[in-house]
């Protein structure tokens, strides 16, 4: 299961595919409370970023997730990417990323667990409509570690429903293996408030594939 991967277009937006801005760092924590096929877990995740330049952002991410009735499940993982700005047209963005990763728990139910590469690349939009900032963002992912591969669309839509409050949704539809499977639609409240950007959601898999569920909390910052 991902934690919110991609946050909001303001100035100091996180994750693909906007590019952080010069010189400022971003960093996230989250842990979120999931079942997985009547599993009880808890996968926690801190994530970096950095402005390298007007053009270039470096990232990092670690992920951890614990069962408590079935250890044997029990997985860590990690990533580290550069994310490149290839179109600046102000509203419209679009960016490449690329990087290696290692871990089960980076991948989400079913991840590949040996060393491997992901490739990104995507494309966003922010700006007002119907007088309410609003973002939308479109990815696609690949993540190729030999035998083990998985493909995956990242949708997501953002609007600014009161001041500072922001309304979320986003949708992952993964493919691979026959247990890559994967569709998952997730909501969440974003306070954009002056300390830092605190968030709560939900999060469901309606693919039918498996059972998963999870709600989430964040706090994110940048400085």
């Amino acid at each position: 299961m991902l934690i919110f991967s991609c946050v909001l277009p303001w100035p100091m937006a996180g994750a693909a595919p906007w590019i952080q801005d010069e010189d400022i760092w971003y960093a996230r924590v989250s842990v979120v409370s999931e079942e997985v096929e009547g599993l009880q877990g808890y996968r926690s995740d801190a994530y970096l970023e950095y402005g390298w330049s007007e053009t270039w952002t470096v990232t990092l991410k670690g992920e951890a997730v614990s069962y408590s009735d079935a250890s044997d499940f029990d997985s860590q993982g990690w990533r580290a990417t550069a994310r490149s700005l290839l179109y600046d047209g102000e509203a419209i963005n679009v960016s490449a990323e690329l990087g290696l990763l290692q871990g089960s728990a980076i991948g989400g139910r079913n991840g590949c667990e040996r060393l491997g590469v992901e490739a990104r690349t995507g494309v966003s939009w922010s700006g007002d409509w119907r007088k309410q900032s609003t973002f939308v963002f479109v990815e696609g992912v690949g993540r190729f570690h030999g035998s083990c591969q998985r493909q995956r669309i990242e949708a997501g839509y953002g609007v600014e429903t009161f001041r500072s409050i922001w309304t979320v949704t986003q949708i992952w539809i993964e493919r691979g293996a026959a247990d890559a499977k994967s569709d998952k639609i997730q909501t969440e409240l974003v306070w954009h408030a002056d300390l830092a950007d605190f968030s709560a959601g939900y999060r469901y898999e309606i693919g039918n594939a498996f059972q998963e569920e999870g709600i989430f909390v964040s706090v994110a910052k940048a400085f």
